[in-house]
């Protein structure tokens, strides 16, 4: 596969979907990431619980429609952070994210999104984190498993708040559950004082790559106050072979003051960004 840049369908949450889609397409990504996050995002879902492949083509037609593909299916099973994750056993959550996550697969698969992106998990209040990592490999293994059936990659985005907060908690994670990817948002790790060099032992295992910009302490950036090696993650990824789709994904929410950047404008700068690099890997 060609690297290519898409967008996520998350930046402009006042919009309707299909003026999201539009934008995304005008500002010249090939590809969107639909974001499923809970019922916080344009594809809720209980739209797709209630019928994956139906939800599926009815996104998948305004994505046509508006000259795009599907880039990446991004899940998040429920907004309360520790619930509904692979590390979560309270109540019945072990049964309801399995479910969820078949349902998402139905629905990734049928839109044709080449794999789903998930969120590993977090510690809980006086949990080791190797304990919580183990528990997040357990809790992962069965779903890598239903995305393998429908051919279907699964990765998870490390995150601040997240069981793996830094490249090596990552790779721990990734020993323990073979066959589960990366969702690589160098955002976190820059979050959290992490360089490009740290992240670099992850590109092996990387399927999908989110980009904003980002420094220490500073989760979402304008382009000219990125503090991120976006030439030398470029230039890492080139050399480790990465064949995926690179997103531009700026959020739109109060948290991490994520509310104070124009998506659009900032976007078409980043896009503008990524579009040098790759031409000067050799993309």
């Amino acid at each position: 596969m060609t690297v290519r840049l898409s967008c996520n369908d998350y930046a402009w949450p006042v919009l309707g979907h299909p003026t999201v889609l539009a934008v995304i397409r005008d500002l010249g990504f090939d590809g969107v990431d639909i974001g499923l996050f809970a019922e916080a995002t344009h594809v809720t879902l209980p739209s797709v619980m209630s019928g994956p492949e139906r939800r599926a083509g009815e996104v998948g037609a305004l994505v046509h429609d508006a000259g795009l593909v599907v880039a990446d299916v991004f899940l998040t099973s429920s907004m309360e952070i520790d619930r509904l994750t692979p590390t979560s056993r309270r109540d019945d959550d072990v049964e309801q994210l399995r479910a969820i996550f078949r349902a998402t697969v139905d629905f990734a698969a049928a839109a044709g999104a080449p794999g789903v992106t998930l969120l590993p998990g977090v510690v809980a209040d006086g949990q080791p984190v190797d304990v919580a990592i183990t528990m997040a490999a357990e809790g992962l293994a069965p779903l890598v498993d239903i995305g393998a059936e429908r051919g279907l990659a699964v990765s998870v985005e490390p995150h601040i708040g997240s069981c793996i907060e830094s490249p090596e908690a990552t790779a721990q994670l990734l020993e323990r559950c073979p066959g589960l990817m990366v969702t690589l948002d160098p955002s976190h790790f820059a979050y959290g004082g992490h360089d490009v060099e740290d992240m670099a032992q992850l590109i092996g295992r990387t399927r999908h790559v989110q980009v904003r910009p980002a420094g220490p302490g500073v989760m979402q950036a304008k382009v000219r106050d990125n503090e991120i090696d976006l030439a030398g993650l470029f230039r890492a990824l080139h050399h480790g072979d990465y064949a995926g789709w690179i997103a531009s994904e700026f959020v739109w929410m109060e948290k991490w003051r994520c509310d104070e950047v124009d998506n659009t404008g900032e976007a078409a700068r980043l896009r503008d960004v990524m579009r040098q690099l790759m031409q000067e890997v050799g993309w």
